[in-house]
């Protein structure tokens, strides 16, 4: 499995501008190497100089063209065996705001109408790719900072957002914080019953539903 954790989808840049993706993968016989692609064709590739079963790296990649462009990031394990693309839409120069994704480029308004923003600090536990017997509960904890101009109060959660769910209700509620300080928070979620690599994706959301911040993710691998 594969994702690119930044740039956000639907992320803006100038012509001329370096484009830095973060990209995550897993695989149970070892990444060997991470392939960024537009529109098919291979315009990277990061290897991994220690095939493992989790590799996060960095890769820049400085686009020619102008307008939306569809990045792709693919990871290939031990046997050559490349996983499922994981795609965004980026917006390189001028476009209507109308073709815009709007999910990911209008920010979320809070209290006092601060954009609410939250950023992903480190995992406490349960690293990625960490073996977790099937139908097991386990809890995972990720560190965080509220990166918003303002406190948050009541009604705050972490939210389910995308891949694989592993939790009954998708959401814990997270206490309240104050701007710029550091929170930690923990989800109990359950491993599938079927050997395999899995990844879920989670977010903050805020009093109304609307999710904001950094993705956080627990990869596992079922034995």
């Amino acid at each position: 499995m594969v994702a690119i954790v930044t740039p956000p989808d639907g992320a803006r840049y100038e012509p001329g501008e370096k484009i830095s993706l973060t990209v995550a993968a897993a695989a149970s016989r070892n990444v060997i190497r991470v392939e960024i692609m537009l529109d098919g064709q291979i315009v990277a590739v990061q290897p991994n100089p220690e095939p493992s079963l989790t590799f996060s790296t960095r890769i820049e990649y400085a686009p020619r063209a102008q307008g939306r462009l569809r990045l792709s990031a693919v990871a290939v394990d031990s046997a050559g065996v490349a996983s499922a693309p994981y795609t965004i839409t980026l917006i390189v120069g001028d476009e209507s705001s109308a073709a815009l994704p709007p999910i990911e480029m209008t920010p979320v308004i809070g209290p006092g109408g601060c954009v609410l923003m939250a950023d992903f600090v480190e995992d406490v536990n349960v690293p990625d790719g960490t073996p977790i017997p099937a139908g097991t509960t386990f809890v995972k904890t990720w560190r965080m900072r509220n990166t918003s101009s303002c406190d948050w109060g009541e009604g705050y959660a972490i939210a389910f957002f995308s891949d694989t769910p592993m939790h009954p209700t998708g959401s814990e509620p997270i206490r309240p914080t104050p701007s710029n300080g550091l929170f930690e928070v923990s989800v109990p979620l359950t491993a599938p019953t079927q050997p395999g690599i899995y990844t879920t994706t989670w977010r903050l959301r805020d009093p109304a539903g609307r999710f904001f911040g950094n993705r956080v993710f627990a990869v596992i691998r079922v034995p």
